[in-house]
């Protein structure tokens, strides 16, 4: 009877040690965002050059870009929990992580405010906290299901295009398949870059584009010289949103980060996108 109680204890010793990891990598700015929205952003000893939400992620030791990682970086950070965005590379240094003997978690980043209740779950339940990623993510449900209800009562489908920086020397604009283009269909927007994945917007596409509303990575109009002179640019300036003053700059976590904070990166949208829109 005292073994099966001491066996006992130590299994509830083991699992609450695998429950709460002390010393934690994100990898992926959305990853970031919920293990703070759980409650969690102090166990955090690393993160990545994505991670820029909230402002106290910013102050961490960063360990590079998500997509180019070097294993050795994530690693001298001692992790005993290393949390990765699916988009996190390359494989090989992927590889190493995975294998180094810290636990490895992947989160899955599908482009679509449905799969955030799963990756919250994947997080969680990565900390030890499943009671709590249900409560987050109920909360998340409901702001998804309001954001959704409004914008439900738009019927035009304003032509609407994303762009990112390609450098200071031109803008990237954001094809089927890309986060962009599955925020702004879900926003009532039609997506008027028909190709698949990012493409450099020059002044030709532009015109045969002719977009009523652009919609701008704010760091890419920082990177082009502010918008004064983002505006100015041959591809900005001959398109109807550009004519219409309708050049929105908006922050690419929140837009693009699926989190969270999605169900308010949509009604940020559609207040972009519709003029008219009411979002209280």
């Amino acid at each position: 009877m005292r073994a099966i109680f001491l066996s006992a204890l130590a299994l509830c010793a083991a699992t609450a040690a695998q429950a709460a990891p002390k010393r934690v990598v994100t990898l992926g700015g959305d990853v970031t965002e919920i293990v703070y929205a759980l409650g969690a952003g102090g166990s955090i000893v690393c993160d990545d050059q994505t991670s820029l939400y909230p402002q106290a992620a910013t102050k961490l030791p960063q360990v590079g870009y998500l997509r180019t990682l070097a294993a050795e970086g994530v690693l001298s950070c001692k992790p005993d929990l290393i949390i990765a965005s699916e988009d996190a590379g390359p494989p090989a240094a992927v590889t190493q992580l995975s294998t180094s003997g810290a636990r490895f978690v992947t989160a899955p980043n599908t482009h679509s405010p449905d799969a955030v209740a799963a990756k919250i779950e994947a997080v969680a339940n990565a900390l030890g906290m499943p009671e709590k990623g249900r409560t987050l993510e109920a909360q998340y449900r409901r702001a998804l299901s309001d954001a959704h209800a409004k914008l439900a009562r738009f019927k035009d489908r304003p032509r609407a295009i994303f762009l990112m920086a390609q450098g200071p020397g031109g803008a990237m604009a954001a094809g089927r398949g890309s986060a962009a283009d599955a925020m702004l269909t879900l926003a009532g927007a039609k997506n008027v870059a028909g190709f698949e994945g990012y493409k450099p917007l020059t002044p030709e596409a532009a015109i045969a584009l002719k977009p009523d509303v652009i919609i701008v990575a704010d760091i890419a109009v920082k990177m082009m010289g502010g918008m004064e002179a983002f505006r100015a640019r041959p591809e900005i300036a001959m398109t109807p949103a550009a004519r219409n003053n309708r050049i929105v700059p908006m922050d690419t976590l929140l837009l693009l980060g699926f989190g969270p904070r999605t169900p308010q990166a949509l009604l940020m949208l559609g207040q972009a996108l519709h003029r008219n829109m009411l979002v209280r």
